[in-house]
């Protein structure tokens, strides 16, 4: 995906619209889980994840796998359904209240992806601010991966010799 725009020129737009700022808010949330997640699994005790531990007597553990079979469900049963018996009103309040959840997480993640892009913004202006610390900053970063050749100095361009004019020529 070569062609996805970087956060910085993001940041040069004047005016991003809500569905990138989601999109860039969601980015910064999956980054945030990924930078805990080294933590969390180191505090998995690995004693706990020995099957060997368990003790199956002690719970009843019962698989009926008739139950589990897609072939024993009977269709039938749908048919039988009666649409008067389906509560509207609590199925519309049911999709309402997703639908309000959703646009809530929607809110959270434009908000902040417009975190991110005014914090990517300052650092830039702070940057732009003082070019000093900005290039020794870049310089010792951002290690060149290769040297361009140096620039040859070009010869100095021959005279130009006139021809005579066909005109003075003739005369």
């Amino acid at each position: 995906m070569p062609n996805l725009p970087s956060l910085k020129s993001l940041a040069d737009l004047p005016d991003v619209p809500s569905p990138v700022l989601a999109l860039v808010g969601a980015g910064d949330a999956a980054a945030e889980k990924a930078r805990e997640l080294p933590a969390k699994i180191a505090a998995i005790d690995p004693r706990a994840l020995d099957p060997r531990a368990l003790d199956p007597r002690g719970r009843e553990v019962e698989v009926d796998l008739a139950r589990l079979d897609p072939r024993s469900i009977d269709l039938t049963s749908l048919s039988k359904l009666d649409p008067r018996t389906i509560d509207t009103a609590a199925l519309t309040a049911t999709g309402l209240q997703w639908a309000a959840k959703g646009q809530e997480a929607y809110e959270s993640l434009v908000a902040r992806g417009e975190l991110v892009i005014s914090k990517s913004r300052e650092s830039e202006w702070a940057d732009a601010a003082d070019p000093v610390s900005a290039a020794s900053s870049r310089s010792s970063s951002q290690t060149p991966v290769a040297e361009p050749p140096a620039a040859k100095k070009a010869a100095k361009p021959a005279a130009k010799k006139t021809a005579p004019k066909a005109s003075d020529a003739d005369a």
